[in-house]
């Protein structure tokens, strides 16, 4: 049996391994050496904004989260399966979020789970389109008007879904 010592430097170590493994997400995403600073607020939430396509949008969008889904996406086999590991990360994000807003609202009849989806669905026709158009060439208006028109009709798509789930589960007499 181990010990209380041995199982702490475990779990030290287990943490020590994954602050690098976020460290290097970070520095994949653009954001260098910068955590704790002005630089990590407007990269992550504000110039994402303006990245070229709803599938970069989301690289580097919420970098905690995105490594929780970055995560996600490599255990279903992102490297191999692009598409599948996508909409499985997306969802499984999806699923968190609904049970966090769950806990605050004790309900359980968010959208976030339909809109998570159709992200993941979004997502992968961005990365399709930028392979056969140059994004990175358009206006960063186009940019920004177009990364938040999909998370606007994403919201929608969920809360329509998630009425009709309701009427379908739960019809008024």
């Amino acid at each position: 049996m181990k010990s209380n010592l041995a199982r702490i430097q475990e779990l030290q170590t287990s943490y020590d391994q994954y602050v690098c493994n976020y460290m290097q997400f970070l520095k994949l995403r653009g954001f260098g050496d910068h955590v704790n600073d002005w630089y990590f607020v407007k990269r992550g939430y504000l110039e994402c904004w303006l990245q070229p396509g709803f599938h970069r949008y989301w690289q580097t969008w919420n970098p905690g989260i995105g490594y929780f889904a970055y995560e996600v996406y490599l255990f279903c086999g992102g490297k191999y399966r692009q598409n599948i590991a996508t909409l499985a990360a997306f969802l499984v994000s999806g699923l968190v979020h609904n049970f966090v807003v769950s806990l605050i609202f004790w309900r359980w009849d968010f959208p976030l789970p339909f809109t998570f989806t159709l992200f993941g669905i979004l997502t992968i026709a961005f990365r399709w389109l930028d392979g056969h158009t140059n994004m990175k060439q358009w206006p960063k208006i186009y940019h920004l008007v177009l990364n938040i028109t999909m998370v606007i009709i994403s919201f929608d798509f969920g809360f329509r879904m998630n009425d009709l789930l309701h009427m379908i589960l739960f019809p008024r007499s």
